[in-house]
């Protein structure tokens, strides 16, 4: 902001004439220092608080550095406001952490009440920028010192996230490749080579084991300590240190006792020091906050609820305004259907986004209070009074909202009766009454908006009053335990409401329980996202005005926008009333108007697509239709980009004397760059124009858009300008939004209706329209490629109908109170309806004792019940509120729909499901895309084939995403004959072959588990591989290579592998692929429409990162087995770690039971003390209706104790001599969630405690008498037969579920001696299957299977170990063993006299992830393995004296010590003996930590 001095220019003497605030001057328009010349030639004084001398003419904007904003009201970037004492405003350098320039180390700061905080620059960390960030070096606390870069020359640990070392002297401490030094820039002791550049570190082949560290020269051991002495120093002290601790586990405690056993060097100390800080912080963060908080709740809890039953009574109380807050919220949430006016959805925004804001602000200080458990009730008290207000000022916004709908809704219908006769006339003469009336209840509830704003700000004073007060101690332990059961559960699950915390609400909710109140609070969150959701999809447009725009929140997922970007909208101009002119519409991309960008924009009358890649400008303009010459409706228009290729679309609507139009022109980025590069923190989305700080690239610096504007959808998901993150100078009052005719595009003149998998539609009443009869019918049409979603579902109480499709199946099951449970009608396998087709589907309820389900009005199938009427009023379409589905197992794996809905019939009487008050999130029309599938999910045995008009050896373009954890796999693949064109991943490269030419990147690292995105091409001159847009490497193109003689015919390619190719196929995703067919422009595959699907799934990606320590391996290819012979067995080798964890994430300390009738854990020494008192606790999961849960008792079973689920509900049970005291709670816990139990025995009185707000008593005649019980205690369940005497027969079997922190007396109970069926509870997907767990586990089959001289034995297995015991059995005379082995399956056979093996190692590797299928066939001497089609056998010498005699069969392990044999740990499944399926739930036993039924999949 430069501006040319005065002096310049030769002046003439002028004079100057004062009066109190002005300068006028004669006669030159110059003015005085401080002075600058407005547009009425006068001089007014700068308004620069101070800070500058002079200001610009005509506009007075400030010149000054430090400070920023055209009047200094703000400071520059780096600094912060200060007061003066001439109570000017002075911007000093943040003190972050020196407020001196050179240790100024904050991008910004600000300070909020006494509180500093800064915005650290890259490399600094801390809450004043005072230390170094992993990966940097320095003291920012020193005067000039700062910051730097670790440089440790490309040779420290890849598996570490940062390049680490010391964070003060810069020295690296963990050099990789045989490095050493401080910047790991030679070659260790013992190597030598090249460290920097060729990174060649070689061993040293001398006898004394010691070389030249650059030649390799042998020297003298001597000679090499003195020369360590002299140039090493102590480096090698530092060497072995590291390599300590690199040995040591990864977890925090382990590593920290490891560095504790190192010498005390300086190193060392520094870097004990390090730890022992983390150690602490995390204990206290996390264990203090979580377990800590968690067990000094329970504990007052259940003396509260002793001491005060009135204080318990006020918590349920309290629980229930919840419940009452929840309820209201969702009502006003079913008053805001997706197709609302303007105004009620600005309304709802605004009052949403307020909410999330402040209690965004008071979750900071929440969760801190809960960690110091003791100043909790003054704020909550205040924040609860709050939050009703707030409720109910929100319910009467919506209120009011809802009149303005049905008064706008019938305007609406007027004026589209009249837009359809008339289209390009103005409004008639009544419309303008109507909306003036309209707008003037708009104005009004945006005043009731301000109101709520103003309701919920005391809530932030009332969060800094109780921060204040808790750094004060001014707080009351007597008031804290007065509350605490309400209180504490409300402050810690108060930042449930905010939906930027759902990662860290899933650690919690882990470790804290999930009663009552939380679960309102949950439900509570689950409406504001479907607030969120209505505000996405309301399909409404906003009129800009030439000076407004619109910030909108982007896609969510920004890593897809990388590779494809599809923006779709609806925009209408009037070229009559404003003359078409130069204007921006949109831009996305970086604020600063850097880096790459697309937009849209109209440019000299023409609609232009720009976009940039990292490189130039790309212009499509569409010249075939001029922007004037748009009728003056709303035509649609579609952008997109796949790679460097781009595409514009515009369509207009059929008018009264045209048909609909179609233009369409295509572009492409020069170059090779094809990603959209985006930093996700810097991203905005801007349509209409843009805030005035908001710099935009040149090609789109055009004055903003004049016409109204309805987003349509961002890479095919819904999106809405009422999604907004900001308006700026949108005033809906005054510019009210243009209607659009939903039904005037021929892709959409059938009403229908989109499901995302997230709304629903609800019908509240259905016999207000027909009324059940005799015959019953709903008719609906369905269209989707998922595979599984619920059609439509009816819940009353314990009583259901679902019809839902499974596996791309149709399926229906209910249940209306039946004596002999659910009726079902499922393995429908002729059904398969996910084919992107409408099918017409029909429920007939005939007589009240049949149900008749058709299909595209075909009779399929029908199932009788007891004759019943349908107890149903209500019934949801598409999905269920999650407390529906929550509210019965059966439910529980129900999905939402996602696909189209249309024609909805209840007795053949029609439903707009828009208009229906209960419907939630869902949208009109349904366009093409959403059914196209774009990703594809390969396994290892799949691929998809189509066919196309491609010439790969003579001209080929083709790009893809994928992403793997695996090295190896065939991404594309094309075959002519003996001629191969593949591109493929090989040992972490990425390889184009053509007829042998192979091109490979530079990178070897593409199997880490991210998104990559390569482009393939082939011309006459060369062939190119591109990965990531940085790693291209090229060949030129042999002169012998001769063109194909096919030319441009019909050829067939496959992704993610082929049924031919000698190469092993992809296991991962690959998405938005295409090629350069010759038959049409260049777009995204449609993977539903190839005619070859094998094994691959079109709907999700199940793909995640391993840990890091797994990124850098690189499993070696086995060879096919040969031949075995009688030699020894062979012997055991250092293992490569298997791909899948052989610890699957799991819960902290909990245990899962079930599968078996009798899963359990025994617990011995239990105290004397028992026999008088006792205090147990316990935590539990489940979905069990029935199963025992904990039973202790005396030998004979006279006295016992049993706590257990009988239809869902907690029972607690004991004796009393001859007596029963029953406990029996009133609500289900069979819920999934994690509940807190307590029961208490006191002589007898007993007490049940609830999540620490259901108190329940029972009690006997009788205080003196004798009650004793002896070890075991059962945990989960007991042995057979036991129980039966005291607990009814179908709860006396274990139940199926988790359980944890099972306390006596407050003592954490570890006393287990024996285990039988019960692993860690796995967190995560599931699947079928049995696991055996790495703590060790066998099962043992019965007699009746036959494994002597002769059997056929087939399995099914995914290892997590390379070695491990499969199979197991004694005979007569010696045993036999199948056992996985580095990586291969053996079979070891032993007769007594002679022993022999065979061992075939599966060609994708049996550690790989993958399923394997093996197959073992003895018959007496000759043994074949089968694993995976790849084949062995052995030939042993005949034994004449074998018997064939039956024994016990093991599987997974054994219980006698087995030489150098581990036990299996892995899935296992569909195990068949001389093809009889064996049953692992009916097993003599199961032993161990094995579970029978369910693994965990990842």
């Amino acid at each position: 902001q430069n501006k040319r001095s005065i002096n310049e220019f030769p002046l003439p003497s002028f004079f100057l004439f004062f009066s109190s605030s002005c300068i006028f001057l004669s006669p030159l328009q110059v003015c005085a220092k401080g002075f600058f010349l407005s547009e009425q030639n006068i001089c007014l004084p700068c308004n620069c608080k101070g800070h500058a001398d002079s200001c610009e003419d005509i506009t007075g904007i400030c010149i000054v550095s430090h400070s920023t904003g055209d009047f200094c009201e703000m400071c520059e970037d780096g600094y912060m406001l200060a007061p003066s004492m001439d109570r000017r405003h002075t911007c000093r350098p943040c003190a972050c952490p020196l407020s001196v320039p050179s240790n100024n180390f904050a991008e910004r700061c600000d300070k909020g009440g006494a509180i500093l905080r800064c915005k650290c620059q890259e490399g600094y960390a801390g809450h004043l920028c005072e230390r170094c960030a992993p990966g940097y070096y320095g003291n920012p606390m020193a005067i000039g010192n700062s910051c730097k870069r670790c440089d440790c020359n490309g040779n420290s640990d890849p598996n570490l996230i940062f390049n680490e070392c010391h964070n003060v002297t810069g020295d690296c401490q963990h050099c990789w490749g045989n490095t050493a030094g401080a910047n790991c820039e030679r070659c260790a002791p013992g190597f030598y080579g090249d460290a920097i550049s060729a990174k060649n570190c070689r061993e040293c082949d001398c006898e004394s084991g010691h070389c030249d560290m650059h030649t390799g020269e042998c020297l003298s051991e001597a000679f090499e300590i003195h020369i360590s002495s002299l140039v090493v120093g102590c480096d090698e002290c530092i060497w072995h240190l590291i390599g300590d601790l690199r040995l040591s586990n990864k977890t925090l405690d382990q590593l920290k006792v490891g560095v504790l056993n190192i010498s005390t060097g300086a190193a060392a100390n520094d870097r004990l020091k390090y730890y022992n800080y983390t150690a602490h912080r995390l204990q206290v963060h996390y264990h203090a906050a979580i377990d800590g908080a968690s067990q000094k709740l329970t504990e007052k809890t259940e003396r509260l609820s002793l001491a005060n039953r009135d204080l318990v009574q006020r918590a349920d109380e309290h629980a229930e305004e919840l419940e009452k807050q929840a309820n209201e919220l969702e009502e006003d949430l079913r008053a805001s259907d997706a197709n609302g006016f303007v105004q009620r959805a600005i309304s709802a925004v605004n009052v949403y986004n307020n909410i999330v804001k402040y209690i965004e602000d008071a979750n900071i200080t929440s969760l801190t209070t809960l960690n110091l458990s003791q100043r909790a009730e003054d704020a909550i008290i205040g924040i609860n009074t709050q939050l009703g207000n707030l409720v109910t000022q929100s319910d009467n916004v919506f209120k009011e909202s809802v009149s303005l709908h049905s008064e706008q809704f019938g305007m609406e219908k007027q004026f589209l009766k009249f837009e359809l006769s008339h289209p390009l006339h103005p409004f008639p003469d009544r419309t303008p009454q109507r909306l003036e009336f309209t707008l003037k209840v708009a104005e009004g509830t945006l005043n009731r908006s301000a109101e709520v704003l103003q309701t919920v700000m005391p809530i932030s004073s009332k969060v800094e009053e109780w921060a204040n007060n808790m750094k004060n101690n001014e707080y009351s332990t007597a008031a804290y335990e007065e509350v605490v059961s309400s209180a504490g559960e409300a402050v810690e699950n108060l930042n449930m409401l905010v939906p930027e915390l759902l990662d860290k609400l899933k650690v919690v909710e882990e470790k804290k329980p999930v009663n009552n109140v939380t679960t309102n609070i949950m439900r509570i969150r689950e409406l504001i996202a479907q607030a969120r959701s209505v505000a996405k999809k309301v399909q409404v447009s906003m009129k800009f005005n030439g000076q407004s725009s619109v910030e909108v929140h982007p896609h969510s997922n920004l890593e897809e926008l990388k590779t494809v970007t599809s923006i779709s909208l609806f925009m209408r101009v009037d070229p009559d009333k404003d003359p078409i002119e130069d204007r921006f519409i949109f831009y996305l991309g970086d604020r600063n108007g850097r880096k790459d960008y697309m937009g849209l924009a109209i440019k000299n009358d023409n609609l232009v697509y720009v976009y940039n890649l990292g490189g130039e400008d790309v212009e499509i303009p569409l010249g075939s239709k001029p922007v004037s010459q748009w009728p003056a409706v709303f035509n649609y228009i579609k952008v997109e980009r796949l790679g460097r290729h781009g595409k514009v679309f515009l369509t207009i609507p059929s008018q009264s004397s045209t048909d609909e139009q179609k233009f369409i022109q295509k572009g492409e980025a020069p170059g090779t760059d094809s990603i959209f590069d985006i930093d996700p923190k810097d991203i905005v989305f801007f349509v209409g124009g843009v805030p005035p700080d908001v710099r935009l690239p040149p090609p789109l610096s055009l004055a903003p858009f004049v016409g109204c504007i309805e987003l349509g959808s961002l890479n095919n998901d819904v999106i809405s300008l009422y999604n907004f993150k900001e308006t700026h100078k949108v005033d809906v009052v005054t510019s009210s939004p243009c209607s659009r005719y939903k039904l005037a595009f021929s892709q959409s003149r059938i009403a229908s209706y989109l499901f995302d998998g997230t709304g629903y539609a609800l019908i509240n009443n259905i016999e207000r329209r027909g009324k059940f009869g005799v015959v019953t019918r709903f008719d609906i049409a369905v269209r989707t490629v998922a595979n599984n979603g619920v059609i439509f579902l009816m819940v009353n109480a314990e009583k259901f109908f679902l019809l839902e499709f499974k596996n791309g199946f149709l399926r229906l099951v209910y249940d209306f109170g039946f004596t002999d449970g659910p009726k079902r009608l499922e393995n429908l396998t002729k059904l398969q309806i996910n084919d992107a087709r409408y099918h017409e589907v029909s429920v007939i309820y005939h007589q009240s004792k049949k149900v008749i389900l058709l299909v595209d009005k075909s009779h399929v199938k029908s199932v009788e019940n007891p004759k019943t009427t349908l107890p149903f009023s209500d019934i949801y379409i598409g999905g269920a509120p999650s407390s529906i589905l929550k509210s019965r197992p059966e439910l529980s794996a129900v999905v939402g729909l996602k696909g189209c809905v249309k024609g909805f019939q209840f007795q053949k009487k029609d439903f707009n499901l828009l208009e229906e008050p209960g419907t939630i999130g869902i949208s009109s029309g349904c366009p093409e895309e959403s059914f196209m599938s774009h990703k594809a999910y390969f396994t290892g045995e799949s691929y998809l084939g189509s066919t196309a008009k491609i010439s790969p050896f003579d001209s080929f373009e083709g790009g893809l995403n994928f992403r793997t954890v695996l090295p190896s796999g065939l991404l594309f693949y094309h075959s002519e004959g003996s001629d191969e064109f593949s591109i493929s991943l090989e040992n972490g490269a990425v390889v184009l072959n053509t007829r042998g030419t192979r091109v490979k990147s530079h990178k070897k690292q593409y199997g880490d588990g991210r998104t990559h995105f390569l482009v393939a091409s082939v011309n006459n001159q060369k062939y190119s591989l591109l990965v990531d847009d940085k790693d291209k490497q090229e060949k030129k193109r042999p002169s012998s290579a001769t063109r194909s003689s096919t030319g441009s015919a019909i050829k067939t390619f496959y992704y993610g592998g082929s049924p031919s190719s000698s190469f092993k196929n992809f296991t991962g995703c690959i998405s938005y692929a295409y090629v350069n067919r010759q038959d049409r422009d260049i777009e995204p595959e449609d993977f539903q429409k190839y005619t070859e699907k094998v094994k691959t799934s079109l709907q999700d990606c199940p793909v995640h990162r391993p840990p890091a320590a797994l990124l850098s391996r690189h499993r070696n290819n086995t060879s096919r087995a040969k031949h075995g012979d009688d030699s020894q067995e062979p012997p055991e080798l250092n293992t490569e770690p298997c791909y899948l964890s052989s610890s699957p994430r799991a819960s902290q300390q909990a245990f899962h039971y079930g599968g078996i009738a009798n899963s359990r854990q025994h617990y011995i020494d239990l105290p004397d003390s028992l026999s008088e008192r006792s205090h147990f606790s316990l935590s539990l999961k489940t979905y069990s209706s029935f199963g025992l849960i904990f039973y202790v008792s005396d030998v004979q079973e006279d006295n016992f104790m049993a706590l257990f689920l009988a239809h869902g509900k907690l029972v607690y049970t004991f004796n009393v001599a001859e007596q029963r005291v029953k406990i029996k709670s009133d609500d289900k816990y069979n819920d999934g969630a994690w509940h807190n139990v307590i029961f208490i025995r006191d002589g007898s009185v007993g007490r049940l405690i609830i999540d620490g707000l259901t108190v329940l008593e029972d009690s006997a005649q009788g205080s003196d008498v004798s009650w004793h019980i002896s070890s075991p205690l059962y945990v989960g369940g007991v042995p057979p037969e036991r129980a039966q005497k005291n607990i009814q027969r179908n709860s006396a079997y274990s139940f199926t579920g988790c359980l944890k922190n099972l306390q006596l007396d407050g003592r954490l109970l570890s006393s287990v001696t024996d285990t039988f069926g019960v692993t860690p509870c796995f967190d995560g997907l599931s699947e079928a299957g049995t696991f055996f767990s790495e703590e060790g586990g066998y099962i043992v089959l019965d007699e009746s299977f036959n494994l002597g001289l002769k059997f056929e034995l087939v399995m099914e297995v995914r290892p997590r170990v390379a070695s491990g015991v499969l199979m197991h059995v004694r005979t007569a005379e010696g045993y036999v063993t199948m056992y996985t082995h580095q990586g291969a399956v053996v079979v070891l056979v032993n007769d007594g006299t002679n022993e022999f093996f065979t061992e075939v190692p599966p060609r994708q590797g049996l550690c790989a992830g993958n399923w394997h299928r093996i197959t073992v066939i003895r018959d007496a001497n000759v043994v074949q393995l089968d694993v995976d089609s790849e084949v062995n056998h052995v030939v042993g010498a005949l034994n004449a004296n074998s018997t064939d005699e039956r024994k016990p069969v093991f599987i997974g392990g054994a219980p006698e010590s087995l030489p150098t044999r581990k036990a299996y740990v892995g899935c296992m499944r569909n195990l068949t003996i001389n093809n009889s399926p064996v049953s692992f739930s009916k097993a003599v036993l199961v032993s161990g930590a094995v579970s029978v039924g369910t693994c965990p999949a990842a």
